[in-house]
C-alpha cells in the first residue's frame, strides 16, 4: 500500500517540446499512478536520446539544498563549465540560483513534475528553453532526486523576425520565422 505523502499532486501542465512529452511519458509509466519512482526505474537506454540534455539533480533534506550529480553534455556547454558536484546555491549568477532553485523547491513540495518556458533576451540575441522537472524518490515517500531535461533555443532578432542559430539539437533553422514572445 502507498502511503499517502508518496503520491503526488498532478497538476495541469503544458509540454510543447516532443521530446519533453516522451520523457514524461516515461516517467508517468514508471510512476503508476503519480508515485514518483525511484530513479532506477528508467533505464538509461530509455533515455539515451536526452542524455546530452538531461540533468540530475540530488536533494538533500535538513538544510534542504541541491548539487548536480550529472550534467549532460550540451547543457555543460551551454553553462560555459560542468557543473557537476556543485550545489545549486554555489552557482555564481544570483538570477540563475533564484530560478533554478525555486523550480527544484517546486517540484519537492508538490512532488509532481513541473514544465516551464524561460526567455531571456540581451541587446539582439535571445535564449529560450522549455525545461521538464521530474521528481523521484529512494525511499518511497520524499523527493530524494530530479531529473530535468532542457531543450534550448538560442539566436539574434532581425528586425521584427528571429534567426535560430541553434535549437535543442544544434541545428540551424530556417531564418525569418515570426519572433514568439
Amino acid at each position: 500500500m502507498v502511503e499517502s505523502s508518496a503520491v503526488a499532486t498532478p497538476r495541469p501542465m503544458t509540454i510543447r517540446n516532443r521530446e519533453l512529452q516522451r520523457l514524461y511519458s516515461l516517467w508517468y509509466k514508471a510512476a503508476d499512478g503519480y508515485r514518483m519512482p525511484d530513479p532506477g526505474w528508467l533505464s538509461p537506454i530509455d533515455l539515451t536520446d536526452y542524455l546530452h540534455h538531461m540533468l540530475h539533480v540530488e536533494v538533500e533534506h535538513a538544510p534542504e539544498r541541491y548539487r548536480y550529480r550529472k550534467v549532460g553534455m550540451e547543457l555543460q556547454r551551454l553553462y560555459g563549465k560542468n557543473p557537476e558536484g556543485r550545489y545549486i546555491d554555489e552557482m555564481p549568477n544570483p538570477l540563475f540560483r533564484r530560478v533554478a532553485s525555486a523550480a527544484y523547491r517546486e517540484v519537492v513540495q508538490t512532488r509532481a513534475p513541473t514544465c516551464s518556458t524561460q526567455r531571456f533576451m540581451m541587446g539582439m540575441w535571445f535564449a529560450s528553453y522549455e525545461r521538464l522537472l521530474l521528481p523521484f524518490s529512494a525511499d518511497g515517500t520524499h523527493v530524494t532526486s530530479v531529473i530535468g531535461c532542457i531543450m534550448p533555443r538560442i539566436g539574434r532578432l532581425k528586425g521584427d523576425a528571429e534567426e535560430t542559430l541553434l535549437d535543442h539539437a544544434g541545428v540551424k533553422e530556417p531564418s525569418g520565422t515570426a519572433r514568439r514572445w
